[in-house]
């Protein structure tokens, strides 16, 4: 028999949960289920009303402990409302009265100001923007010919070493080494993230590596074809479900960015839990003059995901996002299932471990994941248009996103 009962109150800024019963060994498992359900949904303001406690032992309090350092560590709140004179004299008794006492109101307030609410009434998100740098962009540098992989053709003479440095973000085909020899086996996708340089080695091993600098380590590549970006980043949203929504697909997250920001074409980098991941790597390194997408040789040569992929599972994005493509990047660029959009987008894959909401920039979750999480995939984002057959696009349940406009495409020389 349960002994501890809670229901569950959803306000805009926080979570209520109004406890009965007792706290104590025996309940303390309820809790902690009840907790790390709401972390996966986003919310990281709970507030407690323990009037209706009759007992709080000290498991009890070990546990309201551990939540309250939680959600602390992820820029959340854990505070009791109302107590009652068991849970209060028991709190005082132990010292820890303040330890929970509600969060300072006006400097919530002050940061409520900063940010844009917005619900999406299409698919029932709510969006949260704020005002990083309104006037800074970016300028997006095309390198590579991306349409001559169909052919598998490539030579050294179409690569170059890229580095990675802080504050500078790309994607797109190649290796860990620094030269077309050692690297020429295995060109795959990969993601450059502000000093980190993540891939896929196309040698059908399907384990990814990557190198962070660090010191007088620096992380190379030998590249293929790439998009390059920069930051600072202009704005930094925010999104998660309402209580009817199920999932974001891209173009309906496309739709909303646009129309939050007012960008035609932007480069991100966005941070989310995935509801389902669409899309494609290579097993086969694209030299030698071997056809990588000709039948049969597409059934060995490049992976497609066969159902929606990573379902909970955390990711890292990055991309360029664009409804009039500049002609220096159209051939980099795939249409999204909303037509409307066109998108060049790589995904790297962790394990699901519960990140901080309101960082100004991705930098220190991208390194928390790579140290704590572990990287697990990356993927080459497409829409499955298929008739009848096709999977569609991928989704994702909740995250943040910090973007950038494009002021222009330049090609690399």
């Amino acid at each position: 028999m349960r002994t501890l009962e809670i229901l569950r109150e959803d306000a805009q800024d926080r979570v209520l949960l109004e406890c009965s019963g007792r706290l104590d060994a025996t309940s303390t498992d309820h809790l902690t289920d009840y907790m790390e359900r709401l972390v996966r949904q986003g919310k990281y303001h709970v507030a407690l009303d323990l009037s209706r406690i009759d007992y709080l032992s000290s498991a009890g309090i070990r546990a309201l402990v551990v939540q309250q350092k939680n959600l602390k560590a992820l820029n959340g709140h854990f505070y009791i409302t109302k107590s009652s004179e068991n849970v209060a004299q028991v709190m005082a008794m132990v010292g820890m009265s303040a330890m929970f006492s509600a969060p300072d109101h006006q400097a919530g307030a002050l940061a409520k100001e900063e940010q844009q609410d917005f619900l999406s009434e299409a698919d029932q998100y709510i969006f949260r923007m704020q005002e990083l740098d309104k006037q800074t962009t970016t300028t997006v540098t095309c390198s590579g010919e991306p349409q001559r992989i169909m052919a598998g053709d490539y030579t050294q003479k179409d690569t170059r070493a890229v580095t990675s440095a802080q504050g500078k973000y790309a994607l797109g085909l190649g290796a860990l080494g620094e030269s077309f020899q050692t690297s020429s086996q295995r060109f795959g996708e990969y993601l450059l993230l502000n000093g980190i340089a993540a891939y896929l080695p196309a040698d059908g091993s399907n384990k990814p590596d990557y190198m962070i600098n660090h010191g007088q380590l620096v992380a190379r590549l030998t590249e293929v074809y790439g998009l390059h970006f920069s930051g600072p980043f202009s704005h930094r949203v925010l999104f998660e479900p309402g209580q009817e929504a199920s999932a974001l697909e891209l173009s309906l997250w496309a739709r909303q960015i646009a129309r939050l920001t007012g960008y035609h074409t932007w480069a991100f980098v966005m941070i989310a839990e995935s509801a389902g991941l669409i899309g494609t790597s290579i097993n086969v390194s694209p030299v030698g003059g071997r056809p990588l997408f000709s039948f049969p040789e597409v059934k060995e040569a490049v992976r497609f995901t066969t159902e929606p992929a990573h379902l909970r599972m955390q990711t890292v994005s990055a991309g360029v996002v664009s409804s009039l493509p500049a002609p220096e990047c159209r051939d980099f660029l795939r249409p999204m299932k909303d037509s409307t959009w066109q998108a060049h987008i790589h995904t790297a894959v962790f394990p699901y471990i519960p990140l901080k909401k309101n960082d100004s920039s991705p930098d220190q979750t991208i390194d928390h994941l790579l140290e704590h999480a572990g990287l697990t995939d990356i993927l080459h984002l497409l829409c499955d248009d298929r008739p009848l057959t096709g999977l569609g696009e991928s989704a994702f349940l909740q995250g943040v996103c910090w973007v950038v406009p494009v002021e222009k495409f330049i090609n690399y020389p």
